[in-house]
């Protein structure tokens, strides 16, 4: 019995010693991730043009459109698609997860709106096993990146 003891007593100090993370390098919670939603007003462009310069832009950031665009819809002005972002699990991290993200576009006359959403889940080509979400900085890191995205598309589409 005092060496059952004494071997649960030293795999439970194993176990609270790997249980050590910082707040930042905790999983986020699937609540968590939200639509980042951007929105660009006063373009003064027509509907197709801002749709075209949203395409061209896409494209030439992506390399091509076809693993990327699913759906382009210059009638209506919208362009859906998926990419994919890497993020850090903590500051000092070494290794790169991945996530896919889903994108939509819509345009109109002198305006557009474009939408950045996290898919829970990590790609197989990522470094991070055994994780289903970012942690709370990975999940920084991607918002980061999903405003920078925007910054560019919306000095894009002012040109």
């Amino acid at each position: 019995m005092k060496t059952v003891s004494i071997i649960a007593l030293i795999v439970s100090s194993v176990l609270v010693g790997c249980t050590h993370l910082t707040p930042l390098e905790l999983p986020i919670l699937a609540s968590d991730i939200q639509p980042q939603t951007y929105t660009y007003n006063e373009l003064n462009a027509k509907q197709n043009v801002l749709w075209g310069k949203a395409r061209k832009h896409i494209l030439k950031m992506y390399g091509q459109s076809q693993p990327v665009i699913r759906v382009a819809n210059q009638t209506n002005g919208t362009l859906i698609g998926k990419g994919v972002i890497g993020w850090k699990t903590s500051p000092t991290s070494e290794l790169y997860c991945y996530s896919e993200y889903d994108f939509r576009l819509m345009a109109r006359d002198n305006k557009a709106r474009f939408q950045l959403q996290l898919i829970p889940g990590v790609l197989t080509k990522s470094s991070c096993e055994n994780r289903e979400l970012p942690s709370q900085y990975g999940y920084k890191q991607i918002i980061d990146q999903f405003d920078a995205m925007s910054d560019k598309l919306e000095s894009t589409l002012l040109e």
